[in-house]
């Protein structure tokens, strides 16, 4: 897993958290089509006028390129904002990312203050604790804003993984495994009352839509963040 920090030659355009961007490793010529080109989340906050970081896995050929190509100092193309994968301040929300897909999250969760009035639990899985590139981040958010709580899955978990969180401090949990709703559901107070949010590789996101959905959520109260 990659973090990359880019520095626009301008202004970086407003976008709304939850949104993405489109980067093109070849040159761009104004007079031609777009070359050819991945979406990836923004995980930094709109209030970042002078970066842009994004976070992938090289997992397909053109991650692998980007493995190989990216650089200090190299050139990249990239146009945004899209999507309208935003979470809705108006109801508490859990924030399913698995992977990479705690980028789509970044930007709404640097945001937040500690008078936020909406209970937001986030549950981050990753194969492995040191591929958390966010972890601390988001730790240091819940120490901030009381209104956040976390979950953090790890599938190859060390024993000094599980014991991470302080015993008194409830609102922090180690898990070993994948995201599992079974550990997240009893964590929460009316879970069916609350918006679902899932960012993550698409039988990720599949699974535990239907298992939400099993469970009793509307399908209108499942967003997400379609993306491979």
């Amino acid at each position: 897993m990659f973090s990359v920090e880019l520095a626009p030659e301008a202004t970086v355009p407003a976008f709304r958290p939850g949104q993405f961007l489109h980067l093109a490793l070849d040159e761009y010529d104004p007079s031609r089509h777009w070359p050819e080109s991945r979406a990836f989340s923004i995980a930094s906050a709109p209030g970042d006028t002078d970066r842009i970081r994004i976070l992938y896995s090289a997992t397909g050929s053109y991650t692998r390129r980007m493995e190989r190509e990216l650089a200090v100092g190299r050139t990249v193309s990239i146009k945004l904002p899209y999507g309208d994968f935003v979470v809705d301040h108006g109801h508490d929300a859990v924030l399913l990312a698995g992977g990479t897909g705690i980028s789509a999250f970044m930007a709404f969760l640097q945001r937040l203050q500690p008078g936020y009035p909406r209970q937001v639990l986030v549950a981050y899985g990753t194969r492995h604790p040191d591929l958390m590139i966010f972890r601390a981040a988001v730790l240091d958010l819940v120490a901030r804003v009381p209104a956040v709580s976390a979950v953090f899955f790890a599938e190859d978990a060390a024993p000094d993984f599980l014991s991470a969180a302080p015993p008194a401090d409830a609102r922090v949990r180690h898990r070993a495994g994948r995201i599992a709703i079974a550990d997240i559901w009893p964590l929460l107070v009316e879970p069916l009352r609350r918006t679902w949010y899932l960012s993550g590789p698409p039988q990720m996101s599949a699974a535990l839509s239907a298992e939400l959905i099993e469970r009793g959520l509307p399908p209108a109260s499942i967003r997400t963040d379609a993306w491979e």
